[in-house]
């Protein structure tokens, strides 16, 4: 998931209940509200209504499910919409959400059966419902970040992405609420993907209406909560949704998000007691507010504080200007001084050294290939610059959004630190809505950002971001490798174990050696939480559970 900012998680290890799905096993149950993480609030009795008042670091960039892919529009899309299936808690099991599931034919057929829901407008929820978004997230036009998780697994995909099929034909209305996908192959990861908010349940009816662009900002969900109101610059009010289909969620009767950049101001109004958290709204606290918040007691018991499963990186441009040229990139690697990253991220970090974070489950390598063990040498670089044919170096501009200062003070320090090798570096600075939606066509030279999983896998970072299949929305370095695609693909096709994790293996070392990214930390992530706000939980690859949490008097 791109984001600028980190997001918290655990160690993960789904890998084992996805398997034991894949055998043909059905699931029962329904989504039902999880244990509390926080020991505050075991065995506490929630209450219901109240105002949850939060500030938003920018509006949310997307709120239709199908283009929302990035840590500021779930905030709010995760509230808005459903899927399938969702997590439990914040563990990563999986388990229903608006279906109850069996798998047959080895592993290729699901099948699920709806539940009684419907939406805001009171229209039900059918297998139409998520029929129409799997075609609108797999239509070229849409341009959806969700097109390659599903492109081409589900049969039929491939001839409808390429205009040979009016209609996918793995996806099927057995009845009006039962829904069979069909796949070419067993997937390790399907239901991971499922419970991605791209695959989300809309209504057809509210769809053919309206103009995509009347969608992204008029969302019409089955979410426990309604965007009631939105007033441009300045707030979002949520309502809960009286007829949601898990009875008595949400507690909350309304969630107002503030729109307000200023660190400074959020920091006070946290402090004042004005808002009740400080977490995927804004980010996470800013490196820059941690220690004084962290030091102080009165504050120092409201955080919570976890390495993620991410990876801040400087992505390069493997299609355009200089850094076409493999060899400058990795001249460019020994550029870096990564400790320095880690100093301006207040500690907050670890050095990187490369794609799949320790965290991951699979993947991660503690003995790399010397072809792929990089440090700092500006010497080093220089020389390797000039091997390349930039003896005095070159122009060139890193890309950066306003989201944190973090993100800006490193921006400048890889400028400084390019500097020392003889590239000029500028760097542009936007909002977050603005760089992301440049950062997506691919023309980007230089660029800052981070990836925190979707699910624990490490498709999910090496397939996501450097297949080819997915420039330059996701690979918006332009990464191209016929060998990388041979293995990632390969890698798709298998079952969970030692093999499958090698073939990733292999295609991160080629990835690495090719250096189309420099990674530079692995996030810690921190939120800050009042005393009075109950239910909070931290799940590594979804935002905030607003639905779950309440408020006490205060």
């Amino acid at each position: 998931m791109k984001s600028t900012k980190m997001r918290l998680s655990g160690v993960v290890a789904a890998i084992g209940v996805l398997g034991s799905a894949l055998a043909g096993c059905g699931t029962q149950g329904a989504t039902t509200p999880p244990q509390a993480a926080d020991n505050a609030t075991q065995g506490a009795t929630p209450i219901r209504g109240g105002t949850l008042a939060l500030d938003l670091i920018s509006q949310f960039p997307h709120l239709d499910p199908a283009k929302a892919y990035d840590t500021t529009s779930d905030e709010a899309v995760e509230q808005f919409y459903n899927q399938l299936v969702t997590y439990q808690g914040a563990a990563n099991t999986i388990v229903p959400s608006l279906a109850t599931y069996t798998i047959t034919g080895g592993g290729t057929v699901y099948t699920f059966h709806i539940r009684s829901a419907k939406f805001w407008n009171g229209d039900p929820v059918t297998a139409q419902s998520f029929i129409t978004e799997f075609e609108r997230v797999l239509n070229n036009n849409m341009q959806s970040g969700g097109q390659g998780f599903v492109y081409p697994l589900i049969k039929g995909s491939a001839a409808y992405v390429n205009n040979r099929a009016r209609s996918v034909s793995g996806l099927k209305a057995l009845d009006a609420r039962t829904l069979q996908i069909t796949l070419l192959h067993p997937s390790a990861t399907f239901l991971y993907v499922l419970a991605m908010p791209f695959f989300s349940a809309v209504d057809p009816s509210y769809v053919n209406a309206h103009p995509e662009a009347y969608i992204d900002t008029h969302p019409m969900g089955t979410g426990p909560f309604e965007l009631a109101s939105y007033t441009a610059g300045k707030n979002y009010v949520l309502t809960r949704n009286p007829n949601y289909f898990v009875k008595g969620i949400p507690y909350l009767n309304k969630v107002v998000f503030s729109i307000n950049s200023s660190p400074q101001s959020v920091m006070f109004h946290f402090e004042q007691g004005g808002t009740g958290l400080i977490s995927w709204n804004q980010g996470g606290v800013p490196a820059e507010d941690y220690l004084p918040l962290s030091t102080n007691p009165q504050y120092s018991k409201d955080l919570r504080k976890q390495t993620e499963v991410a990876v801040n990186y400087l992505g390069l441009n493997c299609k355009y200007g200089p850094t076409a040229n493999a060899a400058v990139r990795r001249a460019l690697e020994y550029a870096v001084n990564k400790q320095q990253i880690v100093r301006i991220l207040a500690g907050l970090a670890i050095p990187a050294n490369q794609i799949l974070p320790p965290s991951m489950p699979a993947g991660y390598e503690a003995n790399l290939p010397k072809q792929d063990q990089y440090y700092y040498d500006p010497a080093l670089a220089k020389r390797l610059l000039a091997q390349a044919g930039y003896p005095k170096g070159f122009s060139t501009t890193i890309y950066t959004d306003n989201s944190a200062a973090t993100d800006l003070k490193t921006a400048v320090a890889v400028q400084q630190m390019f500097a020392q090798v003889g590239v000029k570096a500028t760097v542009n600075q936007s909002s977050w809505g603005t760089f992301l939606t440049n950062n997506e066509t691919g023309r980007q030279p230089i660029f800052t950002l981070a990836w925190l999983e979707d699910f624990p896998d490490p498709s999910d970072f090496l397939n996501t971001l450097f297949n080819s299949n997915q420039i330059p929305v996701n690979n918006s370095t332009n990464y191209s490798n016929p060998q990388v695609d041979a293995l990632l693909n390969r890698g798709a096709m298998m079952s969970a174990g030692a093999a499958r994790n090698n073939v990733y293996k292999q295609a991160q070392n080629i990835i690495l050696s090719q250096a189309p990214w420099i990674p530079l930390a692995y996030p810690v992530y921190v939120a800050a939480v009042q005393p009075w706000v109950k239910g909070f939980y931290i799940n590594p690859n979804l935002m905030d559970p607003l639905q779950y949490m309440w408020v006490t008097k205060h």
